[in-house]
């Protein structure tokens, strides 16, 4: 009995061995197989997760990229002024081109308009708001029903006629040049006449510093030459009235002399006295004292202007830097 638990035991411990050995050798080969990996993610790149690799690739698409609109302010409200249509229009257009996304539908572009609008047009839109018209529904066929109301309805007889009185007055030379653009974008008209039509409500000194260059060739050279001696004109009008307030400056407190009273003996003879002034004799009344033999100073008789008594008695006062000459006893005459 005690030999078969001794052998059982024996068996036993042998197993246990073995296990123990078969179990070193597993681990062993583990622990190769986890150098041999860690080795390999070293030397290789690593192959990013579905997820992680559509994230970057979402990123770079252009067409998935959040578009920033620029900043735009928006135009003056429009109150029906004919003339200022035209301006007024460009610019909406101009503004839903460069914000498709603010204003990405018909509805909304019409709304843009008619939020700006106020005065005779407001009034005009107001109804077709109120009674949802049709016509709101379609950008182009709104402006259609717009221009109708508030445009010219002739342009090219409205801008030749325009074009016609057209004149540089008072202003430069550029901004003459900007109206006349915008006439001649509706007539028909030759480039030898509009240069010659632009020439003509040129004004007068620029006109004749255009003499000194070759004539142009085509409207924008004319326009750029008429601008260029615009500008030339205007810095010299400007050098010149520099230079004139510099020597008022200089002399503003320098002290002066009035020209009457630098006048020679011929001119104080051909006087007439005056309580308060002298002043010419008229050619009747210098004629009939040289007749009647009367003094041309004084008109008394008996002497000559050379040698009136009257003159003896003049005295000299200064008035504000001017000497003027005053006779103590002069009388009316």
């Amino acid at each position: 009995m005690t030999d078969t638990l001794e052998s059982k035991l024996d068996s036993i411990m042998n197993n246990l061995a073995t296990l123990s050995q078969r179990t070193g050798e597993i681990e062993g080969v583990i622990a190769m197989l986890h150098n041999h990996g860690a080795q390999s993610r070293i030397h290789q790149p690593q192959t990013p997760a579905p997820e992680e690799a559509a994230l970057p690739l979402v990123r770079q698409d252009p067409s998935i990229q959040q578009r920033k609109e620029p900043r735009i302010s928006l135009p003056d409200k429009f109150d029906g002024t004919r003339s200022k249509f035209r301006g007024f229009v460009n610019q909406i257009r101009l503004i839903t081109a460069l914000q498709p996304d603010r204003y990405p539908t018909e509805e909304s572009r019409v709304g843009l308009v008619g939020t700006l609008l106020t005065g005779q047009a407001l009034s005009w839109f107001a109804p077709l708001f109120e009674k949802r018209s049709p016509i709101l529904n379609n950008f182009e066929t709104f402006l259609e029903a717009f221009a109708e109301a508030f445009s010219e309805h002739d342009k090219a007889r409205w801008a030749t006629t325009k074009i016609r009185s057209l004149r540089q007055g008072t202003r430069s030379a550029s901004v003459y040049a900007s109206d006349f653009r915008q006439l001649a974008c509706d007539i028909n008209w030759d480039e030898e006449a509009l240069m010659s039509q632009f020439h003509w409500g040129l004004k007068d000194d620029v006109k004749d510093l255009l003499l000194t260059l070759p004539d142009p060739q085509t409207l924008s050279e004319a326009i750029s030459q008429a601008v260029r001696c615009d500008n030339r004109l205007f810095q010299r009008r400007q050098d010149q009235y520099s230079g004139t307030s510099s020597r008022q400056l200089t002399t503003r407190y320098a002290p002066t002399i009035s020209a009457n009273s630098v006048r020679s003996n011929s001119e104080v003879e051909d006087m007439q006295i005056d309580s308060v002034r002298v002043k010419p004799l008229t050619l009747e009344e210098k004629k009939r004292r040289m007749e009647e033999g009367l003094c041309l100073y004084c008109g008394e008789e008996g002497h000559r202007a050379g040698n009136c008594p009257k003159k003896q008695n003049r005295r000299t006062v200064k008035t504000r830097g001017a000497f003027v000459q005053e006779n103590e006893d002069a009388q009316p005459q």
